[in-house]
């Protein structure tokens, strides 16, 4: 399966993909003749592989990473750097005008002061910058160079002036020092450290679907999971094929419809993420009412069937919920399992939500085939449901537990909402689950199985029109006028009540100033993974203590609601949804270290500066 989506990335919309990354460009550095003084020059040369360009350092679009450079040496202060002029060319992949450099360019940076003893032979730089074709922009990445020795990839360099070093070039213990000092400026992007490479990214997102599958995001779903499983059991090998199938086929269709929407919302100019439908109030109504239906069947208030007796009964022991109930539990653990995004694929999904529409659809295929992965391979070797016991009565007693924890499931949504809303959302969300209940048991009398057939579609489009008008009309107002007022007012706190600073950029610049390191937690409140993180790790005393005895400022972004502020934090690290952690040493997001998903306490206090 995997295979066939590498092949189908060699052929997207009808062109060529570019299979390689861009080599990284050459790049050289000089300073000018005459000496190392004040107003003096550096001149940094950098040569762009034929047929590729890199954006340039003011870009026309957020989803595009402009390029920068970073300079230091030691005693020497330099000013801006000074860009060549950009070339304005129209992309068709993107459907917009850029800026780009190609070719052979130059900066230079100004010398601002040059203080006693300071040593040019530690100068060194790192040009950021994100590779494009006309088909496809691969991640950000980056490339050193160093006066004195071998640039950090493929690049050369070069000393003009060299009699102004004050002795430098004979004394190794400075050109030991200097390479210290360039080693501690190397950035630890995590996009960075996994290459750029788009057939790696996308087997990211593969391997990050099949990790899905354990994240605390899923596990109010694995009662579905687990209940469809055993009810496979002693069913025939063509059967439990066509019904791994169907759970798949409910798989990609949700990722499809996600992916859809997506990129409707960049073709409008809107920001999108992983587990954005979680910041909609309508989303979490829909699943409610989905849920506390689902239970309700478990429960065998009502039952879906169907006439001429091809109903599937889902309180029959041994029997299946046919294809449809396994394509919807594929579509339902896609619902349900976005909220968080798991290890790989944050940063798979980050490059695909800044990629072409098809290339977009093809990371969401390829997720969606990892998620799939444990009921094709049931479907594939039955052999597998041999540890579970034979269907039988003991099923009947099983599925109302299955009910139970999709109750569960429920109460996990309204704490969502207590979150976001507290105690009148809540009440708000628990009219909706309660309404969704008694149309359940309104269908159950009205339209039991062995009546007309119109009966059932008239309860169902009954319910779904009380639904429907309760919601908007009713509480869907109220529900937002609470969740605004209550945001308004969290937003105007610049301390949180748990010790956190509220995320602004005003803050973050004011910290870089004052040289203070900055730890980033880019949370929301409907993120399982991110309150597992905070219970195991965030919250932890030792992690407290060492943090505060650093003077690291703890900074937290809220996604719970999207803002344009968040968004761009998001995409400056690489990332298309939460968790998202990361460390600015001394304040400066340029030298950030991205963390993966899940943390560790050593893992956070070793990166410290």
């Amino acid at each position: 399966m995997f295979t066939l989506l590498c092949l189908l990335l060699s052929t997207v919309n009808g062109q060529v993909f570019n299979m390689n990354s861009m080599p990284p460009p050459e790049i050289s550095m000089s300073y000018s003749d005459g000496g190392v003084k004040k107003n003096s020059t550096v001149s940094i040369e950098v040569v762009i592989p034929e047929n590729w360009h890199v954006n340039a350092n003011k870009v026309t679009d957020d989803f595009l990473k402009p390029s920068s450079v970073e300079i230091a040496a030691r005693g020497i202060k330099f000013g801006e750097p000074i860009w060549p002029e950009p070339i304005k060319e129209f992309n068709e992949a993107l459907d917009l005008e850029i800026l780009v450099f190609k070719g052979k360019f130059q900066i230079r940076i100004p010398v601002d002061s040059v203080e006693d003893g300071y040593d040019s032979l530690s100068t060194n730089a790192i040009f950021h910058y994100q590779a494009c074709d006309n088909s496809i922009c691969l991640a950000p990445a980056q490339v050193e160079v160093k006066i004195g020795g071998a640039s950090g990839l493929e690049g050369s360099s070069k000393l003009k002036g060299a009699s102004s070093v004050n002795g430098a070039a004979n004394d190794a213990a400075k050109n030991d020092a200097a390479k210290n000092d360039a080693a501690s400026l190397k950035k630890n992007d995590e996009g960075d450290a996994f290459g750029a490479a788009p057939i790696l990214l996308l087997f990211f997102a593969f391997l990050g679907g099949i990790i899905l599958n354990l994240m605390p995001c899923v596990l109010p779903v694995l009662s579905l999971k687990l209940f469809s499983l055993i009810n496979q059991a002693g069913e025939s090998r063509k059967r439990l094929m066509a019904l791994g199938f169907a759970t798949t086929a409910g798989i990609l269709a949700s990722f499809w419809v996600l992916a859809v929407i997506i990129s409707a919302i960049k073709a409008g100019g809107g920001a999108a993420g992983w587990g954005m439908q979680f910041q909609s109030a309508g989303f979490i109504a829909f699943m409610v009412v989905i849920l506390a239906a689902f239970a309700m069947s478990f429960f065998g208030v009502f039952e879906v069937w169907l006439p001429g007796g091809a109903t599937t009964r889902m309180d029959e022991a041994g029997r299946k919920a046919g294809l449809g109930g396994a394509f919807f539990t594929g579509a339902l653990l896609v619902l349900l399992s976005t909220p968080c995004s798991a290890p790989l694929l944050g940063t798979a999904m980050g490059f695909a939500f800044t990629a072409t529409t098809p290339v977009l659809f093809l990371f969401f295929t390829a997720a969606g085939v990892g998620l799939a992965v444990p009921y094709l391979l049931v479907s594939i070797f039955p052999a597998i449901l041999n540890v579970f016991p034979k269907p039988g009565k003991w099923m009947v007693t099983l599925q109302k537990v299955m009910g139970v924890l999709l109750l569960a499931t429920v109460a996990w949504l309204l704490w969502v909402v207590s979150e976001q809303a507290g105690s009148t959302g809540v009440a708000l969300f628990a009219i909706v689950a309660a309404t969704s209940i008694a149309c359940s048991f309104a269908l159950g009398k009205f339209a039991p199985p062995g009546a007309a057939f119109a009966r059932e579609i008239g309860a169902f489009v009954v319910s779904a029109v009380v639904l429907a008008a309760l919601w908007f009309a009713l509480l869907a107002p109220k529900y937002e006028a609470v969740v605004t007022e209550r945001f308004e007012a969290r937003a105007s706190e610049q301390m949180l009540e748990d010790g956190w600073y509220r995320y602004s950029e005003e803050l973050v610049e004011e910290f870089k100033k004052a040289g203070r390191t900055i730890f980033i937690d880019v949370t929301a409140d409907w993120c399982l993974t991110c309150k597992a993180n905070e219970a195991a790790v965030l919250s932890g005393s030792e992690f407290l203590r060492k943090m505060d005895s650093a003077g690291v400022a703890r900074v937290k972004a809220d996604w719970t609601r999207e803002t344009p502020e968040v968004n761009a934090l998001l995409k400056s690290l690489g990332k298309s949804g939460v968790p998202a952690y990361a460390i600015y040493p001394h304040g400066d997001a340029n030298q950030k270290f991205v963390f993966p998903e899940l943390l560790t306490t050593n893992g956070i206090l070793e990166k410290l500066p």
